[in-house]
């Protein structure tokens, strides 16, 4: 086992209910610290997998099967493998010190999750005041993390063949009807997700 692989397994192993539970939530400077050191933990992990993390490939129909939402102007599809659950989104805390793009933390199921904005991730150049009403919770390398939408819409296979590559970070490429497949791992490996870490912008 590599050192690497030994790190994610020791972090993983943290009892972070404990950690919550002994922390006093009355102190609101306590509370905004310890959530950050949380998604800034949770993000290095999703910069860093290990070397057994899925690798997202096409069906061995040559088909990717895609959970497909609207944000913004733009329909987008990601692979419906990684998606745990979709749900209306909740009141968002944020987080103090965060990359933009994380629009805060919210509790799904007792558990703390990052948001992540990818109207502003991608400089979509749209009006961001408004909160999307939706969320696609992904789960990655063992950890989880919450994609806002517009609308979710359906479950669709799409043949690799479909998609032509286009010039746009995290996707694999965009069919006729202008559906942009993003590129998962891409997306979820990248360092730009690291709090703390280089460009934000």
């Amino acid at each position: 086992m590599s050192d690497q692989d030994s790190n994610i397994r020791d972090t993983l192993s943290i009892d972070w209910e404990a950690i919550w539970q002994s922390l006093d939530w009355d102190d609101t400077d306590r509370q905004q610290q310890a959530i950050k050191e949380r998604l800034h933990q949770r993000a290095q992990q999703y910069a860093k997998p290990s070397k057994q993390q899925e690798s997202f490939q096409a069906d061995q129909d040559n088909t990717y099967q895609l959970l497909t939402f609207d944000l913004g102007p733009e329909r987008y599809g990601i692979d419906v493998h990684i998606v745990t659950s979709v749900r209306a989104t909740s009141k968002l805390t944020r987080v103090p010190g965060a990359p933009p793009f994380y629009r805060g933390v919210v509790n799904v199921r007792g558990q703390i999750i990052t948001v992540l904005d990818l109207r502003i991730l991608l400089s979509l150049g749209v009006d961001i005041t408004e909160v999307p009403p939706e969320l696609i919770v992904v789960e990655y390398n063992k950890l989880e993390l919450a994609i806002l939408a517009d609308h979710i819409s359906d479950v669709e296979r799409i043949p690799v063949e479909a998609v032509e590559p286009i010039e746009m970070t995290y996707a694999r490429g965009v069919t006729l009807g202008r559906l942009v497949v993003l590129d998962t791992e891409q997306l979820l490996t990248s360092e730009r997700l690291i709090v703390g870490g280089v460009d934000h912008s």
